[in-house]
């Protein structure tokens, strides 16, 4: 059984979302670390089939995934809501959408080698208006998290699970402002994730 493949198919994904409890994870997520309002402009780098406008409020909002099946569903799901593209964010690609309020990066920075996490910090950098922030959320290791936990984190779907110190040193290669939040109870299973608020 291909896991990869079977995620890769939007209702399947938002199925297992939905089991393991990611999308009151969302809500939280959304209210405590994204907040956006009301006309912020919004640029979500590897939006997958889109389901975070589900919990943003009236928002001007870019989305971009390379999975054209996610592209596809997110365009259903939410019409003209948002503009979705299916390529990946490159500086010329981005300059185009001009300048945001809020980048997020959710559960794409543990699928990149550092190099890409690099280009993707620069990216969101350049797309920001000043006092704007890029918010990410990925799987982390810590000392002393649970052991299933840390199973769980090694069985991801991405290669590239880091540590705390590994994710903040990505992301001060483009932004001197970087606060980080770590949570053991978004979900319904142990995991622990990375929260990181980067402002220009």
């Amino acid at each position: 059984m291909n896991i990869r493949r079977i995620l890769a198919v939007p209702a399947v994904y938002r199925l297992f979302r939905e089991f393991i409890g990611s999308d009151g994870a969302r809500q939280q997520h959304a209210d405590l670390f994204i907040r956006a309002r009301n006309g912020d402009r919004v640029l979500d780098i590897g939006c997958g089939p889109g389901d975070i406008l589900t919990f943003l409020p009236d928002v001007d909002y870019v989305g971009f995934d390379m999975s054209q099946d996610y592209i596809d569903a997110a365009r259903k799901r939410f019409g003209s809501r948002g503009k979705f593209l299916c390529e990946r964010v490159g500086k010329d690609v981005q300059a185009a959408q001009g300048l945001f309020d809020i980048a997020l990066a959710h559960g794409v920075l543990h699928h990149l080698n550092d190099s890409e996490a690099m280009d993707l910090f620069d990216i969101a950098y350049r797309s920001l208006k000043p006092g704007g922030r890029l918010v990410t959320i990925d799987g982390c290791y810590v000392p002393g998290q649970a052991r299933l936990a840390r199973y769980l984190l090694s069985k991801d779907r991405g290669e590239f699970v880091r540590s705390q110190p590994q994710y903040e040193a990505l992301a001060r290669s483009a932004f001197s402002d970087v606060a980080v939040h770590v949570r053991h109870d978004f979900l319904r299973v142990p995991y622990t994730h990375i929260i990181m608020e980067c402002t220009r």
